[in-house]
């Protein structure tokens, strides 16, 4: 006759638990200082324009005071051409604030042109606004700024050699 022992085994403990706690804390932590970032810097609305409130325009006295104080140089056009094959503009200058203001907002009109001297995009954007990029405070007086601009999609035959930059709004204070 054949007998069967058995013996009694403890279960071993299963190591997910200490891993998964580690884990979902440090999930947790990132998720609160994401939202909290999102919350203390909110982004422009996704496909709209950026609506910078109290800005001078051409013809406003505040804008034609101090026009005359505000740079743009060292300006450089270059051309990409992503995966899909579309055509971007990256326009590249400094923003110079020469004036005894500080200096909140610029929006610029940028044209573009062709080979043959034809328009070939027109395009206006707020270059420096307040929350924007890694320095999010006011442009003090004598100041420099870069800025970068893309533009898509721009024709086979635009000519990167023949960019309009114009001031076209600022703000400061």
């Amino acid at each position: 006759m054949t007998q069967f022992t058995s013996e009694f085994k403890s279960a071993e403990r299963s190591k997910a638990p200490y891993i998964m706690i580690p884990v979902a804390a440090v999930i947790v932590i990132a998720v609160a200082i994401v939202w909290h970032y999102q919350k203390a810097h909110p982004s422009a609305p996704a496909g709209g324009p950026i609506v910078v409130p109290g800005m001078a325009r051409p013809g406003e006295p505040d804008f034609e005071a101090y026009k005359n104080k505000v740079r743009i140089e060292g300006v450089k056009a270059t051309i990409g051409l992503n995966f899909a094959g579309t055509r971007s503009a990256f326009i590249d200058g400094i923003i110079a604030n020469d004036g005894s203001r500080k200096l909140e907002a610029v929006e610029l009109h940028i044209t573009l042109y062709d080979v043959y001297g034809k328009l070939s995009k027109e395009k206006t954007v707020v270059a420096l606004h307040p929350g924007a990029g890694l320095n999010r405070n006011p442009m003090e007086p004598m100041e420099k700024r870069t800025f970068s601009v893309s533009i898509e999609p721009v024709e086979q035959l635009w000519n990167p050699k023949r960019v309009e930059i114009e001031i076209s709004g600022l703000k400061y204070k």
